[in-house]
């Protein structure tokens, strides 16, 4: 299957650009579109990795914080390549059924052991997107990937807010039965979940910029408007600047994806350390050429900000990827 992908973004950003971020995943699901990388026997579009690109550039656009990565990016990712893919993949294209990830971060501890009763989880995962709401738990541990019920024997749940305005759960497991393993390229759909947020990052920061220049060009001081004092136009130009380079590079780490292990591993890297610095720039810079009005609930520039700074830990931060980077620069 093929389509424009220009067509799909602009179609999403008209379809949700009215709706809060309560209301983003039932619009996504009723488009179509949570089921985009199942496969079609499971009812799904079965289509690849780079085809969800305009999805996460238009929810960036728009600052929409959605289940798309955990549920669309990483979860479909991880089922649909099993040998047997699960009945959960037709839940989530059909249903839009929800599904959280666990193991995944740095410091998230999870052991998984065989024994005469099947296989048992043990230890913590922090900060699980979406735990509290979803209809399954997919968990790393010990290289393999095992599906959990959240309402198992010996698993627990502590809310958690993030500061950019979803839910989560740090998770303990204390022996809680899981699936048999599945086997799954975790490195892999790891750089795909890396790449995905870092097109939502341009996303953002393309919002960011376009606010500013506005804002810029309404704020009027000493009779004249912001955007006429030099300092300013040359503050907005390296935003711009800054912003541009995080979509070239996000762009990139989507076309690497299918490439050669080391070289994907290196790009996407590469991004993610790039994405990172960049956020920072243009995000703050964003609120303070707002002034007060930045961190306030009335514009979109504090939610901007504070999903950024949420995306720059996501995953390994800025250090973790160039440690990377410099381990798969050698290795190649």
């Amino acid at each position: 299957m093929s389509f424009d992908h220009g067509q799909l973004k602009d179609a999403l950003l008209g379809r949700l650009s009215n709706i809060g971020p309560a209301d983003a995943w039932r619009e996504l699901h009723a488009a179509g579109v949570t089921g985009l990388r199942v496969p079609e026997p499971q009812g799904g579009l079965g289509l690849a990795f780079a085809d969800a690109e305009p999805v996460l550039e238009a929810l960036g656009e728009l600052c929409l914080p959605t289940p798309f990565l955990e549920t669309g990016i990483i979860a479909a990712g991880l089922l649909a390549r099993a040998a047997t893919p699960d009945a959960l993949l037709a839940e989530m294209a059909q249903f839009g059924a929800i599904v959280a990830v666990a193991g995944l971060e740095s410091a998230d501890t999870i052991s998984a052991t065989r024994g005469s009763d099947g296989w048992r989880l043990r230890g913590e995962a922090k900060i699980v997107v979406d735990a509290l709401a979803a209809r399954s738990l997919l968990v790393a541990a010990d290289g393999g990937v095992f599906l959990v019920n959240p309402s198992a024997a010996g698993l627990s749940l502590r809310p958690v807010a993030t500061i950019d305005g979803r839910m989560a759960a740090d998770i303990t497991f204390a022996g809680v039965e899981a699936s048999a393993p599945i086997a799954a390229d975790l490195e892999l759909v790891r750089d795909e979940a890396v790449a995905a947020l870092c097109v939502e990052a341009a996303g953002l920061m393309r919002r960011l910029v376009r606010d500013t220049v506005e804002y810029a060009k309404q704020r009027h001081q000493f009779g004249q408007a912001l955007g006429q004092f030099q300092v300013v136009q040359h503050r907005l130009v390296d935003m711009n600047i800054q912003a541009r380079r995080a979509s070239a590079i996000a762009r990139r780490a989507v076309a690497a994806i299918d490439g050669h292990p080391l070289a994907r591993a290196r790009l996407v890297s590469a991004a993610k350390v790039t994405i990172c610095r960049a956020g920072r720039f243009v995000g703050q810079n964003a609120v303070q050429l707002h002034g007060g009005m930045g961190m306030t609930e009335e514009l979109p520039i504090g939610r901007c900000f504070k999903r950024l700074t949420v995306i720059e830990g996501q995953l390994g931060g800025p250090d973790d990827h160039l440690r990377r980077f410099s381990v798969t620069g050698a290795a190649a």
